[in-house]
């Protein structure tokens, strides 16, 4: 006799209330008995099968989701399961750009934040669609015209980690965001922004977010491929390592948009690294888009939606586990200029385990040994160890080493971080404003290890020596007080590059580091200062500033440039103003340069729009570009001149204090032309950030102090 829940109870019923009816009546014959039934009922529940969740489908989410979104996003998570409008905030630099789409419609919803949030509302709207809202834009801004709940998609253009917090409080809070995605990394780690810089201001973004509760998600960068492959494609998982240890301790979502694992699938048979690199290298490159340059950056459209969806993934369901983990990251100190690590790989599945393990090159330095061919029974693990030789001007108390690991069709690059060892030597002094000519760069000397560090230190700057001695007690640290003289003279040059060297001895162990240092005297106006160029030679270009009551004006005269139009254009120029007040001037910020372009012939030059917080962190305002001149002009003894002109209205944050050298503009002016770059200060820092910027005073008679910067 087969019982189902159901009919057990009715039955159990049937006979409760029976038996309370006629109490005394005898079972008729061939009927089961009250206690028959009840044991049946009973046998019947037992093998009854277990409950189970019912399959995922449209429009629902498993437990485990719903856990996850919980704790990330709740606040967004409840508007979507209500079909509620989500407003996310998309800050981006290049990872942003998308190939056109058809139709006309906003590139962005072919970008992986579109395909991201196309895949949200999927999962958790009936109806509806993805808005892209952008100012002034002449793109259609949804794909079809689908009436119900949208997601809204508000893009917010930044250059640069450094860049992201002013973007978000100028223009990314104009709204009312529910979310904001930080989708920044891929230029920073290009260019070499500090991995300092790029973790204050990620941590300044999360605190300004989450005071307006406001929920974040971090998209860590995709991977740079410019050949030769094996030298650029650790270039941004410095970065990538900073974004994912941050956002774990800041407890906010983080999805690697480098991650091999989802993008590629290199063949499984080429099992050697000599054959599996070039191959897996090849693969990656053709999602992307070469530009003329040289820089491989722009992703295709294959490579977005594969972003998208690794974004969404890491959204609903966390990162997928690979066959392998990486355990017990240790450093150890090694020969000079060399830092050695080791890290237990393990295989965590099933079956038995080949792996390629190739350590990748960064900025800090070069792997020089390695074992890059392993195999790990199932659940057994290997020690591997590496040495990397570091560069020169490497100062800092942390090595971030790319791990890239192929096993057959499944690859992924793991970032590893370990102190350096035996000491972290790094620069504290960041950019310094003002310098009136004695200068300590702030030389710091960290033990890592667990022994008392004793040795010596010797500095060398222009025709300057200072030396010392240290011992250092287990993480404690040594800041030698050094004095030395800029030159800071009258008839000195405006700009100069003087290298700082330090050498460092550990019980006769001798690290050797350099770093540059640029000192820039204060400009004044009316002031006629050469420019630099990238490529070392002598420039007869001159710039100047002049300025009244009403406007800001720049003078660049054009000496020994042959203008030619090539693409629509002959020049190309970038003006960089940093027009808070003084005393804010003197922290960090950014700023969004000035963009100029125009032909060989005399006659207007283009200005192009203008950031919202173009002259500033605290700016938040629409500039129309309109309203800065730009002028080519020719004097009859044939001497090119442009002439830019921007109102003194624009610069209402600034105190606009003529004669005055503390009334100041954090300034900088890039030219490119003729074939040339030709540069007014140069830095290693993004030439958005404020530090990057030297002074003018707005005064005919500049003070004699300086701004300089330890690169």
């Amino acid at each position: 006799m087969t019982f189902t829940r159901s009919i057990t109870l009715a039955a159990l019923s049937a006979t409760f209330a029976g038996a309370q009816t006629v109490p005394d009546l005898a079972n008729p014959p061939g009927k089961p008995t009250l206690e028959q039934l009840k044991s049946a009922a009973l046998d019947a529940e037992t093998r009854l099968p277990a409950a189970a969740a019912a399959a995922k489908g449209y429009f629902q989410i498993t437990d485990a989701q719903r856990d996850r979104l919980s704790r990330f996003l709740p606040r967004t998570l409840l508007k979507l399961t209500r079909r509620e409008r989500v407003h996310i905030v998309v800050i981006g630099d290049g990872m942003l750009d998308a190939p056109a789409a058809k139709g006309g419609i906003d590139p962005l919803l072919k970008a992986f934040p579109g395909v991201f949030a196309r895949l949200l509302a999927n999962q958790f709207y009936f109806t509806g669609d993805v808005r892209v809202v952008r100012q002034d834009s002449t793109f259609a801004s949804k794909e079809r015209p689908v009436m119900g709940p949208e997601i809204v998609l508000q893009p917010v253009a930044a250059s640069s980690m450094v860049q992201a917090m002013t973007a978000l409080t100028s223009e990314g809070f104009q709204g009312t965001p529910d979310l904001v995605l930080l989708a920044l990394g891929f230029e920073d780690g290009v260019s070499g922004t500090p991995l300092a810089d790029v973790e204050s201001n990620l941590r300044g973004v999360i605190g300004a977010a989450k005071a307006r509760k406001i929920e974040v998600i971090v998209a860590g960068p995709m991977l740079q491929a410019s050949e030769p492959a094996e030298a650029s494609l650790g270039l941004t998982r410095g970065v990538a390592g900073v974004l994912r240890e941050v956002s774990a301790e800041e407890k906010v979502l983080f999805s690697d948009l480098g991650d091999l694992a989802r993008l590629i699938a290199p063949p499984s048979e080429l099992a050697e690294g000599y054959q599996s690199f070039p191959v897996l290298a090849r693969q990656y490159q053709s999602r992307l888009i070469a530009e003329p340059d040289g820089i491989v950056s722009p992703a295709s459209n294959e490579l977005h939606v594969a972003m998208g969806g690794i974004m969404f993934e890491d959204v609903m369901d966390g990162v997928p586990a690979v066959p392998w983990t990486i355990e017990k990251v240790t450093g150890k100190a090694a020969e000079a200029g060399k830092q050695q690590l080791s890290a237990e790989v393990r295989n965590t599945g099933k079956t038995p385990l080949r792996l390629t393990v190739l350590p990748l090159p960064t900025a800090a330095g070069k792997p020089q040994d390695a074992s890059p061919e392993l195999t790990l029974a199932p659940g057994s693990s290997q020690t591997i160890e590496i040495v990397y030789a570091l560069s020169s001007s490497f100062m800092e108390e942390k090595l971030h080493v790319p791990l890239l690991i192929i096993s057959g069709s499944t690859s992924r690059i793991e970032d590893l971080t370990v102190p350096v060892l035996p000491a972290g030597v790094m620069v504290g002094t960041r950019t310094t404003f003002n310098h009136e000519g004695i200068f300590n760069p702030g030389v710091q000397i960290t033990n890592h290890g667990t022994q008392k560090l004793a040795g010596s230190w010797a500095v060398a700057f222009k025709d300057q020596q200072a030396s010392g001695k240290f011992d250092i007690e287990p993480e404690g640290r040594e800041t030698p007080v050094l004095k030395l003289d800029l030159g800071l003279k009258a008839d000195a040059p405006v700009r100069q590059k003087v290298p700082l060297k330090l050498q460092v001895d550990l019980n006769g162990q001798k690290l050797d580091f350099t770093r540059q240092v640029e000192i820039v005297r204060n400009l004044g106006l009316k002031q006629a200062v050469p420019l630099h160029a990238t490529d070392g030679q002598e420039s007869p270009v001159k710039l100047q500033f002049d300025a009244d009551g009403q406007k800001l004006f720049v003078i660049c005269d054009l000496h020994g440039l042959d203008l030619v139009d090539a693409g629509g254009r002959a020049f190309d120029a970038t003006l960089h103003l940093d027009a808070r007040r003084y005393g804010q001037r003197l922290t960090p910020g950014a700023v969004d340069g000035i963009r100029i372009h125009g032909r060989a012939g005399d006659g207007d030059a283009t200005v192009e729009k203008l950031a919202p917080w173009a002259f500033g962190t605290g700016y938040a305002a629409e500039f129309d570009e309109k309203e800065i001149k730009a002028t080519l002009s020719s004097t009859p003894d044939g001497l090119r001149r442009l002439t830019i002109s921007l109102p003194r209205s624009y610069l209402y944050d600034h105190e606009w204090a003529l004669n005055n050298g503390n009334s100041q503009l954090g300034v900088n002016f890039t030219l490119r032309a003729a074939g040339r770059t030709l540069f007014l200060t140069s830095s290693e820092r993004h030439p958005d950030d404020a530090e990057s910027l030297t002074v003018l005073e707005l005064t005919d008679k500049p003070t004699l102090r300086a701004t300089v910067k330890v690169e």
